[in-house]
């Protein structure tokens, strides 16, 4: 029966040639027909000279095969390992044959698993079975790539009409062919750990889309992408909660979506086959795949570069990314339940506005602000949105913070360092107006623990002059007691904590993807210092009341600065690179301060 598919196969194979002749022919008739170009096939070359390790190990595996070794090999940032060949004539003329190794696949699997990984590509392009295999192979990748290109309507639809003919009838004979080229994985490596790796490549392509979709892509809405980007991955993968999820996906891993020209057999058999075959005594001591290459993270570094050339996006530590994307988040669901309220004439529009709501036993003026009948899909609607929204405000007045987490992908802790969930004490709120009291309580704790924390101007500090005038320089958002601006003046340093409006023009600021630092500092210029001098949020430090300001800056790009005053107190400021400037801000402290002054 094999012998007859594969006869008919060839017969369909010789057919689709003059299908495929006609299909061009006639798309080089067709109106505004594009020129094709070769473009750059992606990835980091690793040539011989820099890797030969590496390509020693290739040639064996190709040897072993029974097929030439590659061309090239390409590093790439995919979840991938592919052994690609430039073809003419639907597969029968090969030319450069490339090898695509993923970067996640050196750091998720031991270095037999990538061998069983590339055996299996590589065997994709063996004869040691039947020459047909891989003639077949190739014709389908061919002859899938001429039917997606296709556009003329003229021959689009009698060519991929045959196409799946053709590939009805092969599949019995690709099913073969990969499976030919699963023994071959297991020779290399040993059936166990073939299997295993067939079990744990969902598990990493799950992690992958994880890392991209929650922790990149938060980063890309904001113009930033993460330094580190592969090793971030690893931080990822060594999580405990995530180590538990990949563990299930790998246990029981689901079938991956088949399409019409897709040549593998279910995975549960092909995993089941080899798993059949395997030893009681085979172990994998082989060590992390990544040990392959010659300094790895050189490499990786490289490809990251190459990845993000031309972006546009500013590299920023991924903590940063997290910790701008979870406050940005809260800032537009914040806003949402805001102008709902204020929509429907609930007064006052804020968060102790619906905090009182709740407390009074009103809750249905709260849950009907959802158009929606389940009463459950309510309550957690407006708990998702009203925990955003003291979230919000909490962060804006440096009560807690967001922080990464690659459980998360971020989480919000208070000034104590305490992970604190405002989403579900609101959903109990929701449910009781007990709760209620409770949160509100849990906030004005929040106020009092940071009001207690702000050092007070001593009587020596505040008999200090109190009219400073003309402005040199501004920072802003700073971090640290309760403050958000630091002022640079001809007579000191002034320090402000965000008034209630400043909170609502910097969070719509968040939202129309304006600059909040840079909105602080417009408010804070538009008052002359000496009325700011002498606000009640404002704290004011000449420069002969300045002990010492010691200037640091990490190498994740996170910056402080240390003041201490006269009398020994003083106050330990926080911004990232990130944060919006104007004026010559340290120079002019260096001027001011002289020795006093220190950088890190």
């Amino acid at each position: 029966m094999r012998t007859l598919r594969a006869a008919l196969a060839v017969s369909f194979l010789a057919v689709a040639y003059v299908l495929a002749a006609f299909a061009l022919v006639g798309q080089q008739m067709a109106p505004r027909r594009r020129p094709r170009t070769s473009g750059d096939p992606g990835g980091l070359v690793l040539t011989e000279q820099e890797q030969p390790g590496l390509w020693a190990e290739v040639r064996a595996l190709a040897a072993t095969a029974g097929t030439r070794a590659p061309d090239e090999i390409r590093l790439v940032p995919e979840v991938n390992a592919a052994v690609s060949e430039e073809t003419s004539l639907l597969g029968l003329r090969t030319g450069t044959r490339r090898m695509f190794l993923g970067v996640p696949l050196l750091q998720g699997l031991s270095r037999n698993q990538l061998h069983a990984v590339l055996a299996h590509e590589l065997g994709h392009h063996s004869t040691s079975h039947t020459r047909l295999g891989a003639l077949i192979h190739r014709s389908r990748l061919a002859i899938a790539e001429v039917a997606a290109g296709l556009s003329n309507p003229l021959v689009k639809r009698p060519f991929r009409t045959y196409a799946r003919l053709f590939f009805s009838l092969t599949r019995p004979l690709a099913h073969a062919h990969e499976i030919d080229a699963d023994r071959l994985s297991a020779t290399v490596a040993g059936p166990r750990t073939a299997a295993t790796t067939l079990r744990t490549l969902p598990a990493l392509d799950a992690a992958w889309h994880i890392y991209l979709e929650q922790y990149v892509e938060a980063g890309t809405h904001y113009g930033l992408r993460p330094t580190r980007f592969f090793d971030n991955f690893t931080n990822l993968m060594s999580d405990p909660e995530r180590l538990e999820e990949l563990a299930r996906i790998s246990a029981a891993p689901l079938e991956a979506k088949t399409s019409a020209y897709d040549s593998h057999p279910p995975l549960s058999e092909r995993i089941e086959r080899l798993e059949s075959m395997a030893s009681a005594d085979e172990a994998d001591k082989s060590g992390n795949a990544a040990s392959i290459l010659r300094y790895p993270s050189q490499n990786f570094l490289a490809l990251e570069d190459k990845t993000f050339a031309g972006s546009g996006l500013t590299p920023a530590p991924m903590a940063e990314i997290v910790s701008v994307a979870g406050a940005r988040a809260a800032a537009i669901n914040a806003e949402t339940l805001l102008n709902a309220m204020q929509d429907n004439q609930i007064v006052p529009a804020t968060v102790r506005g619906a905090l009182d709501l709740i407390a009074s036993g009103n809750l249905d003026t709260l849950l009907d602000l959802v158009e929606v009948e389940d009463a459950e899909a309510k309550r957690k609607v407006i708990a998702r949105l009203l925990g955003a929204a003291i979230a919000h405000e909490l962060v804006g007045e440096d009560k807690a913070r967001y922080e990464l987490s690659w459980a998360g992908p971020w989480r919000l802790v208070d000034i104590a360092g305490q992970e604190v969930d405002p989403e579900e004490l609101a959903y109990e709120a929701l449910g009781s107006p007990g709760y209620a009291a409770a949160l509100r309580a849990w906030v004005h704790q929040l106020d009092a623990q940071v009001d207690a924390e702000t050092p007070a101007l001593t009587d020596a500090e505040t008999s200090a002059p109190t009219t400073p005038d003309g402005y040199i320089g501004a920072l802003a958002p700073i971090s640290g007691d309760g403050f958000r601006t630091l002022l640079v003046t001809e007579t000191g340093l002034m320090l402000l904590k965000p008034s209630g409006s400043d909170r609502l023009a910097t969070g719509l600021a968040s939202v129309t993807s304006g600059s909040p630092g840079r909105k602080l500092i417009q408010r804070a210029l538009d008052r002359s210092p000496a009325e700011l001098a002498t606000a009640s949020n404002a704290a004011y430090l000449p420069w002969d009341q300045i002990r010492a300001l010691h200037l640091k800056q990490s190498s994740s790009g996170r910056r402080s600065a240390d003041i201490t005053t006269a009398t020994g107190g003083g106050w330990s400021l926080r911004w990232t690179n990130a944060a919006e400037s104007e004026g010559h801000i340290w120079p002019a402290v260096d001027h001011y301060l002289g020795r006093r002054f220190t950088v890190d």
